[in-house]
C-alpha cells in the first residue's frame, strides 16, 4: 500500500481550469512516452576486489546458474522449476554423466574403479560448467566440493550465480531413505563450510512453512497440498533469482502489475515497513501469514545476543538458523525484506559477518550502521549485488541542535559518499516540534542539488509518532496482531498503517475522494464491497459508488467534481472511452480497452503519484487491469506440473473486450499456442488480427533497439511469438498437433434469466481432458449458474474472477449437465461401452525432446477402438523430476511409456521391476498393479519385445550359428542385446565409439560369445562371422551410406536390419541393406508399433486392436 501527498511544510497550489471532455481527434499519449517520477541516482560503489565475497551487480541475463548442495536437498526439482520460467535448459550432473559415459555412477565405479571414476567425474564437471556458460541451470554433483572441482567452481563464480541449496535434515533423510537422522545431520555439518565457501548465494528449501489451512489447499483442485507446497517453493526460488539477476527487465515486463507498481519504493510517497524482531516474527508467522499485511515491506532485526552467546557461536549453525528464518518469512509474507542486525554488546566484525551472510540471502534491502568502520562498510557495499543498502544512523539525544546537528549532515555526506542507496536517521523526540524538524530536514536534503540520496527521517518514542506518519519513505509501523500476541515487542509502540493513514487524512496531508464503477449493467457489482473494505482496512476515508448509465455524459459530469478520483469502467464503455483519455498505459493500448480511469490534477504524468490530492481534473489517464486479474489467477493456481512451457496451450472462449484482456494475459504469461472459440468466426479473426498488428509493431521496435550483431541470434520474445488458432464449433475435436489446454478463460457475457444463465457456456468434454488438470477462469461478475460451472469453485480472490481448478474429483474428468461428450464412432455394435463401466485413466509418455512422438496417436486409437475412456498424452521434462512423481501418484494414473533419458532414472519411483527390466537395466513401461489391496507401480521393458517381434516376422528361424551386430551402447542397444540372447544367436558384436561402454554392455550377456569394437571398419576387418542381424541404435545422421562396409551384410543367406531411428524414412544403413536382396529391413516405426502393442496389452489386459492402431499411425505419418 502506498499513497502520495505534497510535503507537509509546503503548500502545493492546484492550478489549471476545471476538466472538460477532450475534443481532440487521435490516439491518447502512451505512458511510456513520458518520464515517470525521477528515481534517485546512486553513486557507483567501490569496485569489486578478490578479497570480497563473489557477488556482482551485473550478472549477464543469460548467464548459466549452478546449483550445489547435499543430495536430497531438491536441486533437480528447483532446476526444473527455474528452467521453465527462465527458458533455460537443465544440465543435471547424474544425467550428464550417464549421457557421456553410458553408465550410471555406481556402474562406472564398479567397472572402472574409484580412481578413474573421480577423474571422469571431474572432467565432466569441467565440461558442464565451461562448455555451457549461458542458458543453463547446472545441477552439480558431489565432486563439486572436492579438489579440482573447487577451483573450477571458484572460477565459474566470477561471472555466474552459484546458489547453495539447503534443506532440513529430516526432509533429506525422508527423501533419500538411507542413513539415520543423526548421520544426515553430521554429513550436513561437515559439508556446510565447503558449500558456503564455493557459493555466492543460498536458498533454504524449507518444507511445511505455508500457513494455508488444509481446507483451503484441498479445495484448490489440481493444487493438492503437495502441489501447493511446490508452487510456494517455485515462487520463492524464482523471486530470489530475479532479485539477483536483472534479466533485461523481462521479469518486470511479464509480471502482472499495473503501470505504477514497478516504481521503486523510494519513488513513491507514504510507504511503510512492518518492523519486528526476527524472533518475534517467526513466533507469529502462522498468524501473520493468514492476514493482510498493509505495509510495503517487512523489516526484521536479527538480535545477535539471542542468536550468539559469544563470538565462537558465529558458525554455520547460526547461519543455517537465519537462512531458514528468512525463508519462512519470505514464504509467508510476500513483501520486500529489509535485513538488519542488532549488534548491541557485540563486536563490529561479528555484525559484518552476519550482514555479509544476509547478502547471500538476496534481501531487497540491508541496513548497515554508518558509525561502523568505513572500510568494512565499503567492502560490504562493493559486494551488495542488487540489494539496496540503507545507511542507518541513530542520533544521540545530546546536543541542542536537534535535527540541524552537524552530525546529521555529516551522515548524509558519508552515506552518499559510501554509495548507500538510502539514508535512514532516527532520533528520540523530546518535544512535538521535533516531528516537524525531522520532516524539514528530509525536505532540505531532497531539495538540495548537492545530495541525491533518498532520506528516511523520523523520531522515536511516544512524542515522535507524528514524524512516522509524516515521513514519506518506509516509515516503521506495527500490526494489530503484534500488539495482541506480542505486547512486549519493541515495535508494538509504532502506529499501524491504518492509524498512520487516518492521521495523514486528519492532518489534511491527504484529501478524501470518491470513486465508482460506471457502466450500463452495474447494479449488482461486487466492486463497491471490495473497495470499501480496502479503504476501511487502510484507514482511508474514501467512498466507492455504483453508476448505472446508458451513456458517458454523466461520467464527465462526475469528472468536474474536485473530489472525484476516478472510476472502474465496464461494458459497454471500455472502448468508447479511449478517445477521451489524455494518456494511456501500454497495457490499455495493447488490449484496446480501458477499465480504469484516473483523474489527474496536473497536466503531466507526475500527478499519478499524487492520487490522493483533491482538486480540478485537468487530464485523464486510462489503464487496463482486467488482464492482471486473469494473469494473477493463473499464476496463483497453476500447478508446477502445468507450468507454462513451449507446448502449453491456452483456450479463450469469446472474442469481446474481456477476451482481448485474456489474450494479452496469455501472451504475458508466455503461452505460445492460443486457441479462440467464438460463435461468430469473424469476431475471433478480428481479435487475432488485433494482436498480429501489435506483434508486428513490437517486432519492429524490438529489432530496431537491438545491436546489429544480436538481431539474427535474438531468442524468441514472449510478446512477439504466440500462434493463434480458431475452433469454430464445439463439435470440433481438439487438434491432435497441439496439447490440450491447461488454461481456459471463458469470456462470454451472460445474464440471469429466471435463475438460469442466458448463454450456454459449456465446453465439450474432450476439450477439458487435460490429464494434469489446469485452471479454468469464468471471467464474468454475476454467475447465476453458468454451464461451465460445477467445476470446483474457490472463493474469488478478485471481484470478477472465479478460479476453478480441475483434478480427478472434479467434473473435468466427468460428464456434467450441459457439456458435450465425444462419442466413439469406430466402436462396433456388439462391444460393451466400456466408458460406462471403466474408470477413465490417464496414460503418458515421459521423456525429453518428445514433442513429435507418435505414441499418443497409436495408443489413443487403441483406446478409442475398444471403447476405453482413457487418454494418452505427452509429458516432456528434462529428467525424472517432481512433476513426473506427482503424475504417477495421481489416482487416475493408468501407466506410461518411458523414453530417453528417463529409462534409467524412473526405477527409483517404482515398487517392483520385471526380470527383463532388471536384466536390460532400463525401464520403458510403467504398469499400475493391485496387490493385496495396495496400488503398486511396476516397471517393465517392451523395447526388446518390439525388436524380437520384428525379427520373428522376417521368417528367419535358426540363428544358432549366426552372429548379431548391435550399433550403439545405450538403453535401446541393451534391449536389442537382450532380444538377441532370447533368440539363440551364437555371437554378439557391439560397436560403440567409446570402447569401455561397448565392453560393459557385452559383459552383461555372458551366455553369448561377444566382441566389442569402436567402429564399423574395425569390426569389418576383424570379424570373420556370418552376421544375420544388424540392429542400429544410434542417430541416423551419425552414419552415412559411404561409411557402412557392405562386407558386414551376410551374402550367403537371409538377414535382418532393424533401424531404430524414426527419421529420416530412409537411412544410410537401410540403403546398403536393400542392396542385398535377401535382407529384410524394419524401421523404428515398426519397432514402435510392436513394443507399443505389448505396452497396450500390459496396461489393459486386452489384445491390442492392431489394425486400428496401425491405420491411425500410418495416417499420421502420411500427413506429416
Amino acid at each position: 500500500m502506498s499513497t502520495t501527498s505534497p510535503l507537509v511544510d509546503e503548500t502545493a497550489n492546484i492550478t489549471g481550469s476545471p476538466y472538460t471532455p477532450s475534443k481532440r481527434v487521435g490516439t491518447p499519449k502512451v505512458l511510456s512516452e513520458y518520464s515517470n517520477a525521477p528515481t534517485p541516482k546512486t553513486p557507483k560503489s567501490r569496485a569489486y576486489s578478490p578479497d570480497t565475497p563473489r557477488r556482482i551487480a551485473d550478472y549477464a541475463p543469460n548467464a548459466s546458474i549452478a546449483l550445489i548442495g547435499m543430495r536430497g536437498s531438491g536441486l533437480s526439482t528447483l532446476a526444473v522449476l527455474a528452467s521453465s520460467a527462465l527458458g533455460f535448459r537443465v544440465l543435471d550432473a547424474d544425467q550428464y554423466f550417464y549421457k557421456v559415459t553410458g553408465l550410471s555412477r555406481a556402474a562406472y565405479k564398479s567397472a572402472h574403479g574409484i580412481s578413474q571414476y573421480r577423474q571422469e567425474e571431474l572432467q565432466l564437471m569441467k565440461s558442464m560448467l565451461f562448455d555451457n556458460p549461458t542458458g543453463a541451470i547446472i545441477v552439480c554433483g558431489p565432486g563439486a566440493v572436492e579438489g579440482k572441482g573447487r577451483e573450477w567452481l571458484a572460477k565459474f563464480a566470477k561471472e555466474h550465480l552459484i546458489i547453495f541449496i539447503l534443506r532440513d535434515a529430516e526432509d533429506i533423510q525422508r527423501h533419500l531413505r538411507v542413513f539415520d537422522l543423526r548421520t544426515i545431520q553430521n554429513l550436513i555439518r561437515r559439508a556446510m563450510p565447503a558449500y558456503r565457501r564455493l557459493s555466492n548465494f543460498e536458498y533454504y528449501n524449507a518444507s511445511g512453512t505455508s500457513p494455508r489451512k488444509s481446507n483451503y489447499s484441498s479445495s484448490r483442485g489440481d493444487l493438492s497440498p503437495s502441489a501447493l507446497a511446490l508452487k510456494n517453493v517455485e515462487n520463492d526460488f524464482l523471486n530470489l533469482i530475479h532479485g539477483i539477476v536483472k534479466r533485461d527487465d523481462s521479469y518486470d515486463k511479464y509480471k502482472a502489475r499495473h503501470s505504477l507498481s514497478s516504481l521503486p519504493l523510494v519513488s513513491r510517497s507514504l510507504t511503510y515497513a512492518l518492523s519486528i524482531p526476527l524472533t518475534t516474527l517467526t513466533t507469529l508467522i502462522s498468524e501473520l501469514g493468514e492476514v493482510d499485511i498493509e505495509a510495503d515491506a517487512v523489516e526484521f532485526t536479527i538480535p545477535m545476543s539471542t542468536f550468539c552467546t559469544d563470538v565462537q557461536d558465529l558458525d554455520d549453525t547460526v547461519a543455517d538458523r537465519i537462512s531458514r528464518q528468512v525463508s519462512v518469512v519470505r514464504r509467508n509474507i510476500c513483501l520486500p525484506i529489509i535485513y538488519q542486525v542488532n549488534s548491541y554488546g557485540m563486536h563490529n566484525m561479528d555484525e559484518f559477518r552476519l550482514l555479509d551472510h544476509g547478502l547471500r540471502l538476496g534481501p531487497e534491502y540491508l541496513c548497515v550502521d554508518l558509525e561502523f568502520d568505513i572500510a568494512q562498510i565499503q567492502t560490504l557495499i562493493s559486494s551488495k549485488g542488487q540489494t539496496k543498502i540503507i545507511g542507518h544512523y541513530s542520533a544521540s539525544e545530546d546536543g541542542d541542535d536537534g535535527w540541524n546537528s552537524p552530525k546529521q549532515w555529516a551522515m548524509v555526506q558519508r552515506a552518499q559518499a559510501l554509495g548507500c542507496d538510502i539514508l535512514r536517521i532516527c532520533k528520540k523526540a523530546t518535544c512535538l516540534a521535533d516531528n516537524l524538524a525531522a520532516k524539514h530536514f528530509a525536505h532540505r536534503v531532497h531539495s538540495s542539488e548537492e545530495y541525491t540520496i533518498s532520506v528516511i527521517a523520523y523520531n522515536t518514542g511516544h512524542l515522535g509518532r507524528m514524524s512516522c506518519y509524516l515521513n514519506s519513505i518506509l516509515s516503521p509501523v506495527t500490526h494489530s496482531l503484534v500488539r495482541k500476541l506480542a505486547p512486549g515487542c519493541p515495535s508494538s509502540s509504532f502506529l499501524t498503517v491504518a492509524e498512520a493513514q487516518r492521521a495523514t487524512f486528519a492532518s489534511f496531508v491527504l484529501d478524501n475522494q470518491f470513486f465508482g464503477i460506471y457502466g450500463n449493467n452495474t447494479s449488482q457489482s461486487l466492486s463497491p464491497a471490495m473497495h470499501e473494505a480496502a479503504f476501511e482496512l487502510l484507514g482511508m476515508p474514501h467512498h466507492y459508488n455504483i453508476y448505472t448509465k446508458d451513456s458517458m455524459d454523466d461520467l464527465f459530469e462526475l469528472v468536474k467534481d474536485v473530489k472525484f478520483g476516478g472510476a472502474s469502467i465496464t461494458a459497454p464503455f471500455k472502448t468508447a472511452v479511449i478517445p477521451k483519455m489524455d494518456f494511456l498505459s501500454e497495457e490499455a493500448k495493447a488490449i484496446g480497452a480501458v477499465n480504469t480511469m484516473i483523474c489527474l490534477k496536473s497536466p503531466t504524468m507526475d500527478s499519478l503519484l499524487d492520487k490522493s490530492a483533491a482538486g480540478p481534473t485537468v487530464a485523464l489517464f486510462g489503464e487496463n487491469t482486467d488482464w492482471i486479474g486473469i494473469h494473477t489467477c493463473v499464476q496463483r493456481n497453476l500447478s508446477p506440473v502445468n507450468a507454462v512451457r513451449r507446448r502449453t496451450t491456452g483456450l479463450i472462449v469469446g472474442a469481446g473486450g474481456m477476451a482481448r484482456a485474456a489474450a494479452y494475459a496469455f501472451i504475458r504469461l508466455g503461452i505460445k499456442t492460443i486457441v479462440v472459440h467464438n460463435r461468430t468466426r469473424s469476431r475471433a479473426e478480428d481479435l487475432i488480427a488485433h494482436f498480429k498488428i501489435l506483434r508486428n509493431g513490437n517486432n519492429r521496435q524490438h529489432e530496431a533497439e537491438l545491436p546489429d550483431s544480436r538481431r539474427e541470434s535474438e531468442s524468441p520474445d514472449r510478446m512477439t511469438d504466440p500462434v493463434f488458432r480458431i475452433l469454430d464449433s464445439k463439435k470440433d475435436t481438439w487438434p491432435e498437433d497441439i496439447n490440450l489446454p491447461t488454461i481456459i478463460v471463458s469470456c462470454i457475457a451472460t445474464k440471469d434469466i429466471d435463475g438460469k444463465c442466458s448463454v450456454d457456456t459449456s465446453l465439450p468434454e474432450n476439450w477439458l481432458s487435460s490429464p494434469t488438470g489446469g485452471v479454468v477462469i469464468e471471467a464474468i461478475t454475476i454467475i447465476p449458474q453458468a454451464p461451465i460451472k460445477e467445476l470446483q469453485i474457490n472463493p474469488p480472490p478478485f471481484n470478477c474472477h472465479l478460479v476453478m481448478v480441475a483434478n480427478n474429483n472434479s467434473p473435468l474428468g466427468q460428464r456434467h449437465e450441459g457439456s458435450q461428450v465425444s462419442t466413439t464412432n469406430a466402436m462396433n455394435d456388439n462391444l460393451v461401452d466400456l466408458s460406462q463401466i471403466v474408470d477413465k485413466k490417464q496414460f503418458f509418455i515421459f521423456g525429453h525432446n518428445i514433442s513429435h512422438s507418435l505414441s499418443p496417436t497409436l495408443h489413443n486409437a487403441g483406446f478409442q477402438e475398444l471403447g476405453f475412456p482413457h487418454h494418452y498424452r505427452i509429458h516432456e521434462s528434462e529428467n525424472v523430476d517432481q512433476t513426473v512423481e506427482e503424475m504417477i501418484n495421481r489416482p487416475d494414473f493408468g501407466g506410461a511409456s518411458v523414453t530417453f533419458p528417463h529409462k534409467l532414472q524412473i526405477g527409483k519411483l517404482l515398487d517392483t521391476v520385471s526380470e527383463q527390466g532388471q536384466n536390460i537395466g532400463a525401464i520403458n513401461t510403467i504398469v499400475v498393479q493391485e496387490a493385496n489391496g495396495r496400488r503398486m507401480l511396476h516397471g517393465d521393458n517392451t523395447d526388446w519385445i518390439g525388436i524380437r517381434r520384428c525379427i520373428t516376422k522376417s521368417g528367419i528361424q535358426d540363428f544358432s550359428l549366426s552372429s548379431a551386430l548391435v550399433l550403439g551402447a545405450g538403453g535401446a542397444a541393451r534391449a536389442a542385446c537382450y532380444a538377441i540372447q532370447t533368440l539363440g544367436f551364437h555371437e554378439l558384436i557391439v560397436i560403440n565409439r567409446t570402447l569401455s561402454k561397448a565392453t560393459e554392455l557385452t559383459s552383461r550377456f555372458s551366455e553369448l560369445k561377444t566382441q566389442a569394437f569402436t567402429s564399423l571398419e574395425e569390426a569389418d576387418n576383424a570379424v570373420d562371422a556370418d552376421i544375420r542381424l544388424i540392429v542400429a541404435c544410434i542417430p541416423a545422421d551419425d552414419l552415412g551410406e559411404d561409411k557402412i562396409p557392405t562386407g558386414l551384410f551376410s551374402t550367403t543367406g537371409q538377414g535382418v536390419l532393424v533401424e531404430m531411428a524414426y527419421r529420416p524414412q530412409v537411412t544410410g544403413m537401410m540403403t546398403v541393406a536393400q542392396m542385398h536382396s535377401q535382407w529384410k529391413v524394419y524401421r523404428g516405426v515398426d519397432i514402435l508399433e510392436e513394443q507399443g502393442y505389448a505396452q497396450f496389452e500390459l496396461w489393459t489386459g486386452r489384445q491390442a486392436p492392431v489394425e486400428a492402431m496401425r491405420s491411425a499411425l500410418q495416417a499420421r505419418l502420411a500427413s506429416a
